[in-house]
């Protein structure tokens, strides 16, 4: 008997320690501790907190959420239970299935707010850990409990998980500098040093622009071709009264002779004039067009003074 009871003690003092849970760490924020605080400054506290913790990576479990799924008479005595108490947190840390509760405290004294967040093993009840902060203003109570949260959630993590603190600094030599030795160069014979070189812009080549001639020379060589145009219709007019005139003298008997050779002379003449026009812009528009660049301004402003008065002028090459 007394060798089967040394066998189980030593089966359990050689069994394996538990294992930590996978995962981010879970929080159970409770319903706060507030005194003479209004009702709009708590909500507005909680979602801070909860924001906060999910933002550095915890999971956030909400007090709501897990009461809406209990029975009305469960969900009366946990709301009633006080929070400070052992059996209370075990209470919600079973139903809720969170490692640690969160209990948000809100006072508001003469002075100011005193805000501060306090954390529960759930496995318990026992204390974690605890900041408070007093004398905050309104409108700066939101910074100030992430600024107590920056306290809090290092100390719990470490508490609950068992993170290693981090490695000491000490040991961690300094960085050596390494000097390179100066050479003893005679005088006279050490490196030449040359003066950098000054980069030189490269000089842009601008294109000669057109002759001002040349990018009117449409405009004559279009009129041309109209007034050619014009000289065509008229030409083609003058023609058909010579041949009405042609054919009527023999076979159709011409009525108005005399109006008809006067609007063929008419027609006539405007197509001569039309085309002599239009022959004289397309020669003027080919000209303009072949017409040799303008050569650069060149004017240089001259000033003499004098016994009697003073005179100023320009000369050079105007474009």
């Amino acid at each position: 008997m007394l060798i089967s009871l040394v066998a189980v003690l030593t089966v359990l003092t050689q069994a394996p320690a538990a294992p930590q849970p996978q995962g981010p760490m879970s929080v159970l924020i409770a319903p706060p501790d507030a005194t003479g605080v209004p009702a709009h400054v708590i909500e507005f506290a909680q979602e801070h907190v909860a924001d906060q913790l999910e933002a550095r990576g915890l999971r956030v479990i909400r007090i709501e959420n897990v009461v809406r799924k209990l029975p009305a008479t469960r969900r009366r005595a946990l709301l009633r239970c006080k929070r400070t108490e052992a059996p209370c947190l075990q209470w919600l840390g079973t139903v809720s299935k969170a490692e640690v509760i969160l209990v948000v405290e809100l006072s508001q004294p003469a002075t100011g707010y005193r805000a501060g967040v306090r954390t529960y093993a759930a496995k318990d009840g026992a204390l974690v850990s605890e900041k408070f902060a007093v004398d905050a203003v309104e409108d700066r109570l939101l910074d100030t409990l992430t600024q107590v949260l920056d306290t809090v959630v290092p100390a719990t993590l470490r508490a609950v998980r068992g993170l290693p603190p981090p490695p000491p600094m000490d040991d961690v030599p300094p960085p050596t500098r390494v000097v390179r030795p100066k050479e003893n160069v005679p005088p006279g014979k050490g490196p030449v040093t040359q003066d950098p070189l000054v980069p030189v812009q490269p000089v842009e080549t601008v294109a000669s622009s057109p002759s001002s001639m040349r990018k009117w020379a449409w405009l004559p060589a279009a009129g041309g071709v109209a007034l050619a145009g014009v000289g065509t219709v008229f030409y083609l007019k003058a023609k058909d009264r010579f041949d009405t005139l042609d054919k009527g003298g023999s076979d159709i008997p011409v009525k108005d002779s005399e109006a008809l050779v006067s609007s063929g002379k008419q027609a006539q003449t405007v197509s001569r004039v039309a085309f002599g026009l239009g022959a004289a812009g397309l020669v003027a528009g080919a000209v303009m067009f072949l017409w040799p660049e303008d050569p650069p301004a060149n004017v240089v402003p001259t000033a003499a003074a004098t016994s009697g008065g003073a005179m100023v002028g320009l000369s050079g090459t105007w474009p």
